[in-house]
């Protein structure tokens, strides 16, 4: 086995730091159909000239038209018809998330797994808080909030993202609800004041600043009265441009994130009131021109991408507040920011502007409407059903310019809604952003792998982490990776089956900093009864980091050499400030009798005193096996002598009866100090199904410090251990 262990460096360019880049940057001045529910397999692009076109097809009733085949479209590209090449009926399944009886929410896996294929929906939710009024900040909490918690699916995955750049507030692609949850609750909109009351407030503090004060309005009585109190310019012009430009460009960023993801629809749900900023007046307002040429640009990323954005007003059919404040304030109608035509101006632009953004590039605008789980429902469904088309396009006619895309249905009374065009992407552009900086020696292929928005599958996998204090400053992070045998493409070298695995682990904060990551590998050289069992089984990477306490997302990638296939995927972590935390558990370790049938080529020596097999990332057992937990905890509650108790159970999760229960008491002297908690769990004569281990632990001292981790764990058929 050789070990090459390094600290890497960040391997992609995450979407939290993308929109943050983004935001800083426009802050600089201007200048054959597979079976239903299935996703078709990513492994038809090959060429940067190979076009993907969503269509979705209704009746006349708005009902999803299900069986066309590929005779009944025709796709044109300026006119010109396209053969596709591909065609497939794509149409998901919306599963939800497992509740364990009696919970109030689904159990979050501590494992995470891949497929050989990734199944699920990708969403971003940007929240543009630059566009949201502050007094409308729980309208834009409670619909983004019930789009997580009633339209996620099981398998998918979504992001948040703020318009402001706000990094530490978003979150990563992960499809952890609590995590998403939490991402939102963290916003607040900051949308500035309307521009009419802003120019009429100007204007009466010119006409006379006394009778402003006393609330009283002055006549127009003069032509030039009336020339000047036209001409005046909204205070908080520049700061408006320069905040409708960040909009524009963090949609442009996500979508150019997202480029490298094919063969689904990628949406992006624009949670904002829309930009109000009157482009129509490029000699009066100083970013129009500006702004003209950023939307155009962030309409191509998407096209590009292949993104369909989703805007959701969540102002509904409230809109009358600043319409209602201008009526109280003033009577001059012959000023159009002195009535409500001006606000009336503002509401339509930013409708339009949302309008515009969703129609442009194949998404839907959720607009007017208070029906706004109507139009979350509607998300939904435009992300589970559609016909996915593919044709190569000729770039001999590219030229830079925007091409038009028109996709048509030959059966009479029924319509059709894809994106209207794209503008080709530049060879030598697209060439440079996949050159990754990543740790010396790291095959190009995993850094590839790492690099995919979502997770690689080729090579499957699972990933367990754990936090624990350990000995260092910072808190100890215990990464376990699980590879089953039959993945791995051995070679037959002189009586010996050879194969080279090589991990590559990158540990990100929220503000997308790298804070730590391991790599390496390990060369297999096995004899042929050591190979079949390893092929039966799999193999047990095992890997420590240590991070600064925070909020993390793990990035973990795993390469074969024989076979040169990948895998990678996420993992959502929080480390805890263990030091000063009153009182705390670590995560919970997991092994069984059967543990040792995965070979584990570098054992945790920190472990091996406490466990007498390595820790597993599987949570499928049999019911012959015996588990054994593992826990620290970490108890700074209390100066004096106290009890800690400990209570683990085991909770049948269908049904919510407890199976299992043990009591432990822990006498503590006062001081701070770190505590092992270690039960074994035997699995006979549990029934097959799934389970949740809790364990809960409480100190007896004044302050109510307590902790809990729960794992949810499945009891299979097999008789096997």
């Amino acid at each position: 086995m050789e070990t090459d262990k390094a600290m890497c460096r960040d391997v992609r360019l995450s979407l939290i730091a993308a929109v943050c880049v983004g935001a800083l940057l426009a802050a600089r001045p201007s200048a054959q159909p597979p079976g239903a529910g299935q996703e078709p397999a990513v492994t038809f692009r090959t060429d940067v000239n190979f076009v993907e076109v969503h269509a979705i097809v209704t009746d006349e009733t708005g009902a999803f038209v299900r069986n066309l085949s590929a005779d009944d479209f025709e796709i044109l590209e300026n006119g010109a018809s396209q053969k596709p090449a591909v065609f497939h009926l794509v149409d998901v399944p919306s599963e939800r998330p497992f509740v364990p009886a009696g919970a109030t929410g689904p159990v979050e896996a501590d494992v995470r797994a891949t497929t050989r294929s990734f199944a699920g929906r990708v969403y971003v939710l940007l929240l543009d808080d630059l566009h949201t009024t502050l007094t409308r900040t729980g309208l834009v909490q409670d619909a983004a909030r019930r789009f997580v918690q009633q339209y996620l699916g099981a398998d998918d995955l979504a992001a948040v993202v703020y318009t402001s750049g706000r990094g530490e507030a978003g979150q990563e692609l992960t499809n952890s609800r609590r995590l998403l949850l939490a991402a939102i609750d963290r916003f607040q909109g900051r949308k500035l004041p309307s521009a009419s009351v802003e120019k009429l407030a100007v204007h009466l503090r010119a006409v006379d600043d006394a009778a402003f004060l006393a609330g009283e309005s002055q006549p127009i009585r003069t032509t030039e009265q009336l020339q000047a109190a036209r001409t005046v310019r909204d205070p908080d012009d520049p700061e408006r441009g320069l905040r409708a430009r960040r909009t524009l460009t963090a949609i442009e960023n996500v979508a150019a994130w997202l480029s490298d993801v094919q063969g689904r629809r990628k949406a992006l749900l624009l949670f904002s009131e829309g930009i109000d900023y009157d482009v129509y007046e490029p000699f009066n307002r100083g970013s129009a021109s500006g702004l003209v040429a950023d939307a155009q640009q962030a309409v191509a990323a998407a096209q590009r991408a292949n993104v369909n954005v989703y805007a959701i007003d969540p102002r509904g059919l409230d809109q009358l507040g600043p319409l209602i404040e201008i009526g109280a304030r003033s009577d001059y109608p012959q000023l159009e920011y002195g009535n409500s035509r001006g606000a009336l101006r503002e509401l339509l632009l930013s409708q339009e502007s949302l309008i515009s953004l969703s129609e442009e590039t194949g998404g839907l605008a959720v607009v007017n409407t208070n029906d706004v789980a109507g139009g979350l429902g509607a998300v939904v469904l435009d992300n589970s059903r559609y016909y996915l088309l593919g044709y190569h396009s000729d770039p001999s006619g590219w030229a830079g310019k925007f091409l038009k895309i028109d996709v048509r249905v030959k059966r009479p009374g029924l319509r059709v809604r894809a994106r209207r065009g794209y503008l080709p992407p530049d060879p030598r552009a697209a060439a440079a952003t996949r050159t990754l900086d990543v740790a010396a020696g790291t095959s190009p292929a995993l850094a590839a792998a790492l690099s995919k928005p979502v997770p690689v599958g080729d090579l499957p996998l699972r990933v367990f982490a754990a936090p624990f204090k350990g000995t260092a400053r910072n808190p100890s992070v215990l990464v376990a990776i699980e590879i089953d045998g039959p993945s791995l493409r051995f070679e037959e070298r002189d009586g010996r089956f050879t194969e080279r695995v090589e991990i590559s682990i990158v540990a990100a904060d929220q503000r997308a900093r790298v804070q730590g990551g391991d790599r390496q590998t390990f060369d297999l050289n096995l004899l042929p009864q050591t190979y079949e069992r390893v092929r039966s089984t799999g193999v047990r990477l095992l890997s420590r980091l240590d991070l600064p306490p925070g909020r993390y997302q793990i990035h973990v990638g795993a390469y074969e050499a024989t076979g040169g296939t990948t895998g990678t995927l996420p993992y959502d972590l929080e480390v805890p400030d263990y030091r000063e935390t009153p009182f705390a558990l670590s995560g919970i370790l997991l092994t069984s009798l059967a543990a040792d049938a995965y070979a584990t080529p570098n054992p945790d020596p920190e472990l091996a005193d406490v466990l007498s097999t390595p820790p597993v990332a599987t949570r499928t057992f049999s019911p012959l096996d015996t588990l054994t937990l593992f826990a620290e905890l970490y108890d700074n509650s209390s100066r004096t002598a106290h009890t800690t108790t400990i209570v683990t159970t085991v909770q049948d999760a269908r049904e919510g009866r407890t199976v299992f229960e043990s009591r432990a008491s822990l006498e503590v002297s006062g001081r701070a100090r770190t505590d092992v908690h270690k039960t074994e769990l035997p699995l006979k004569g549990l029934n097959p199904g799934l389970y949740v281990l809790r364990v809960e632990a409480a100190p007896s001292a004044a302050g109510g410090h307590s902790d809990r981790r729960e794992v949810l764990f499945e009891v299979s058929g097999a008789r096997n251990p």
